[in-house]
């Protein structure tokens, strides 16, 4: 099947590599009628890119729900991504209704951030009504709340100003609505759920310098971090196993320190030429 870039899905908004449970339901390449209990991979304003086993037909129309908040939306099937790390094809999906906040987060539009420089895009959640929303920080926002932890900032679903905490990348199984089976990609044996329990990822979007042993460097910006480890989109061509060595912060490069990270997985990136790249820090701190 012709695959071809997912990009212009993702130009009107920052995008977030979010795992959300969801169901789709519809009708397979073949005129077939399917519903899956599936979930996201990468989610913005617009679109997704979402796991679903069936053979789809690009141009399709598909209702996905979201098991968290029971939300529901029409998307249209846009393309196959040409590959794929779960060994099941993956779909770039886009929303018939952008209004609809389906995923449970706001994604401010380009043209709403501010006009400033040097921006860090945090995945926040409300601590009274957990709404959640892909916030644009400014330095000194950032650094107060790496400093306390959360941030106070007005919460356009509570309609007052309260505390915010950085939001995860992978959602608990009990958050799954209890009516609905969930199977396929979200059966973790007990000891693959106490390590994601124990090292939970948070989406902040940081710039990051990668150094390859055999002299490429590329400087780009995380997707997500942990405190073992980090997701980040480049261009290099690495493969599982590979040693990089990472500069993950602000600081200048003269100032920054390089540490080890060992390369884990390699999907394909939205952008052409680009791949996700997973790693775990050798000296985590």
């Amino acid at each position: 099947m012709a695959t071809r870039s997912l990009g212009p899905l993702w130009r009107k908004s920052e995008r977030a590599l979010l795992r959300i449970p969801i169901r789709v339901e519809g009708e397979d390449a073949y005129g077939n009628a399917f519903a899956e209990i599936t979930s996201t991979l990468v989610v913005n304003r617009t679109g997704g890119l979402i796991i679903v086993s069936y053979l789809l037909k690009p141009g399709t129309v598909i209702k996905i729900t979201n098991l968290q908040n029971q939300a529901s939306c029409c998307f249209q099937v846009v393309t196959r991504a040409s590959r794929s790390l779960t060994g099941v094809p993956e779909w770039g999906v886009k929303s018939l209704q952008p209004d609809l906040e389906i995923w449970g987060v706001y994604f401010p539009t380009r043209a709403e951030e501010p006009h400033q420089a040097d921006l860090i895009h945090v995945l926040l959640e409300c601590q009274k009504c957990f709404s959640r929303e892909m916030a644009a920080l400014t330095l000194p926002q950032y650094r107060r709340l790496m400093a306390q932890s959360s941030l106070p900032r007005p919460c356009p679903k509570c309609d007052t100003t309260g505390t915010w905490k950085m939001g995860f990348v992978e959602v608990e199984l009990d958050e799954v609505s209890p009516r609905l089976p969930v199977a396929g990609v979200f059966e973790l044996t007990p000891r693959e759920a106490a390590d994601r329990r124990q090292d939970k990822r948070l989406v902040v979007k940081l710039p990051v310098g990668v150094r390859h042993p055999d002299g490429r460097e590329e400087t780009s910006t995380t997707e997500n971090l942990s405190k073992s480890g980090l997701c980040f989109a480049s261009s290099l061509e690495m493969k599982a196993g590979d040693v990089v060595q990472v500069r993950i912060g602000l600081e200048s490069p003269e100032a920054g320190r390089h540490v080890p990270a060992r390369i884990l997985w390699r999907r394909p990136a939205v952008e052409e030429g680009r791949s996700f790249y997973g790693a775990r820090l050798e000296e985590a701190e």
